[in-house]
């Protein structure tokens, strides 16, 4: 008999949705799956778009409609968006937010 890999328990693992978490009251699934991985890269790469248009599709990808429109209402500044969106990257990488933190202030101009 040929060799045989278990990972059940890593499939059972990855199908736990990774969650934000906004305040007390209002914690959301990430769609991490591998068709939102694939249109969120697709959005970010997208040169033609500007940022604020980009990290709207990338909420709308990632975060379901009621995430979405508590979000808006809640007319946050722009840098919390962009925290959403490091959020979201770190869930799609499985990795830890301060990681992503890191990666962007690396790849990020100084003034």
């Amino acid at each position: 008999m040929g060799r045989v890999y278990d990972i059940v328990d890593r499939v059972a693992n990855a199908n736990q949705k990774p969650v934000l978490r906004i305040d007390a009251e209002h914690q959301f699934k990430i769609n991490n799956s591998f068709p939102a991985t694939i249109a969120i890269k697709a959005v970010s790469e997208d040169k033609k778009i500007d940022d604020v248009v980009r990290m709207e599709k990338i909420l709308g990808i990632a975060l379901n409609k009621e995430a979405n429109d508590y979000i808006a209402s809640k007319e946050y500044p722009t840098p919390i968006y962009q925290l959403f969106i490091e959020v979201i990257m770190a869930a799609l990488a499985d990795a830890d937010l301060e990681e992503i933190e890191t990666k962007v202030k690396e790849n990020t101009p100084s003034k």
